[in-house]
């Protein structure tokens, strides 16, 4: 009994790493950072038996031109390859969103730290009221329920950096709003976070231009994709000629 169970968790492992090497190495953290409840392997199946259609669907006409399997091939890697760019593509578009929301809630909470002399406690409940319902808004919900709960835990601030951007300059930002929660009387804390968020700022803004510029880097794919798409006729051209060549040896026999 010990035996088959030794077995299956061989075989359930060896399944997981199959799934994990055919994939590429961030598209498991990309997946869980657009869909927390996402399935890496479930999405890894999908992507690689549509792949494996498309060349299983050429093996009629493979069987008559073998010069076809090259085609075939490109033409389903090529498919399999687009989904992870898809992926990529929202991956990278949510990241530039949610820093830019993060950027504006850096600078928010700096204000009322420094005008109205807040405590960090106190701007964020200011922010919970008057941002919109989302993402910032159920984070500054969790991060203000677990500060009254852990008043002293640096954890909540760190998680709500992770929920809300994952970058590391949100990490830091955060960790220096805890430390100046834990020793309020040094103003140059608060001085340091407004540097901070300037130096957000020029990064931002670097960011949107390098956002630009990939949107644009992507106009040879589009012009490629013309290209793909002679390609997949004329292998359906070849596929219906195969199936014909069949019907013809069939018929003849």
């Amino acid at each position: 009994m010990k035996n088959e169970k030794a077995k299956q968790t061989v075989k359930q492992k060896t399944v997981f790493s199959f799934w994990e090497k055919i994939g590429e190495s961030n598209l498991r953290e990309m997946l869980l950072y657009l869909n927390p409840k996402s399935s890496f392997e479930r999405f890894q199946k999908k992507r690689f038996f549509k792949a494996a259609s498309i060349f299983l669907a050429a093996l009629p006409v493979i069987a008559f031109k073998p010069v076809v399997t090259l085609i075939a091939l490109a033409l389903a890697c090529f498919v399999y390859h687009m989904d992870y760019r898809k992926i990529k593509g929202w991956y990278e578009a949510e990241k530039f969103q949610r820093e830019l929301v993060f950027f504006k809630f850096s600078r928010e909470v700096y204000i009322y730290l420094l005008e109205n002399m807040s405590t960090v406690y106190q701007a964020f409940e200011r922010l919970s009221s008057r941002v919109d319902e989302g993402l910032l808004k159920d984070a500054l919900r969790k991060l203000l329920i677990s500060m009254h709960e852990k008043p002293n835990d640096v954890q909540p601030f760190i998680d709500f950096a992770n929920d809300t951007s994952g970058s590391d300059s949100a990490r830091l930002f955060m960790l220096t709003l805890y430390e100046y929660q834990q020793n309020s009387k040094d103003d140059s804390i608060i001085y340091e976070l407004g540097k901070m968020t300037n130096e957000q700022l020029f990064m931002t803004v670097d960011d949107i231009i390098e956002y630009k510029l990939r949107k644009f880097g992507t106009f040879p794919t589009k012009v490629a994709m013309p290209v793909m798409i002679v390609m997949i006729s004329f292998f359906i051209t070849l596929l219906i000629d195969g199936v014909k060549s069949i019907q013809f040896i069939n018929g003849g026999g």
